[in-house]
């Protein structure tokens, strides 16, 4: 683990294929660094010196049995080099599996493993993990992903990486209509269909549910008052959750017929909670927005 409050620059993610380096890659990619796989190894070192040393970027970098160049000296000579200049900014990771976990993958993906020309499944694998045997006394950081869910793995490197914080989760709140299909991006969508229509009462229906009295009007349904309170005990659970497994954002969609009145009032109602909870948060309704590009009220 890290030694001081230094923060990371560069993580090298390297061990046996299908271990798990890339699952590793995108869940640094989704801290914010610069994920690069499959890079010939005589390039590594230019990379970290224009992007990491001179940017002043994060860059996780993934090397494998695809790796040109790709030999333990090698590593080796790069690693002791790499500490030097960039001390606890810097942190190798190890990836393995066992034999038995590695050979389902392979099987259950139709995959050819990168050693595979010419040789069986088995050997392929077996060759792998004798040629990264020595690889993995280099490492800072050793994951057996043997058995493991992707969310564990993440909870895991996130921790030896001391990358895992109590930050707040960003959440984005949207309201939309369902006649114009699904958010693309949400991860969780609520039907406000079932609240009394503001659309029905001819004083509300050009309003929407960011006026007091269309919020009015929804409010005094008990019905909506009521999912709305369950609502929020089930994202008093998720949230958490979400945020110790290392999720870095959270969509949540409000839907309903028109996407003017009782989404828009579902969405703020909970994007204001949530904010009391201390998660950043943005909000977007998305036909009152189209309505207000095209000139619409």
């Amino acid at each position: 683990m890290q030694i001081d409050d230094a923060p990371l620059k560069l993580v090298l993610v390297t061990g046996v294929s299908g271990a798990g380096h890339s699952t590793a890659l995108k869940i640094l990619e989704d801290h914010g660094f610069a994920a690069v796989d499959n890079l010939p190894l005589a390039l590594v070192d230019p990379l970290i010196a224009l992007e990491v040393e001179t940017g002043g970027r994060q860059i996780a970098i993934g090397l494998d049995a695809r790796t040109s160049g790709f030999s333990k000296t090698a590593l080796d000579t790069l690693t002791r080099n790499l500490r030097k200049r960039l001390g606890s900014q810097f942190r190798m990771v190890f990836v393995t599996a066992a034999h038995g976990d590695l050979m389902r993958r392979y099987k259950a993906t139709r995959r050819q493993h990168p050693l595979g020309a010419g040789q069986s499944l088995d050997a392929a694998i077996s060759a792998d993990m004798e040629r990264m045997d020595d690889i993995d006394a280099i490492a800072d950081v050793h994951i057996d992903s043997t058995g493991m869910a992707p969310v564990d793995m993440r909870r895991l490197l996130l921790e030896w990486l001391n990358l895992a914080s109590d930050t707040a989760m960003p959440v984005h709140i949207i309201s939309f209509s369902y006649r114009y299909g699904l958010p693309d991006t949400a991860d969780q969508i609520f039907d406000m269909r079932f609240a009394k229509n503001p659309h029905w009462d001819d004083g509300l229906r050009a309003k929407t549910g960011l006026d007091k009295d269309v919020a009015a009007f929804i409010a005094a349904d008990p019905v909506a008052s009521d999912v709305l309170h369950h609502i929020k005990h089930i994202l008093s659970e998720t949230l958490v959750r979400m945020r110790h497994e290392g999720r870095p954002h959270i969509t949540i969609g409000f839907g309903c017929t028109g996407g003017r009145h009782r989404s828009v009032w579902g969405a703020r109602q909970i994007a204001d909670w949530v904010a009391e909870q201390g998660h950043p948060v943005e909000l977007t309704h998305r036909e009152l927005n189209a309505n207000q590009h095209k000139g619409q009220p």
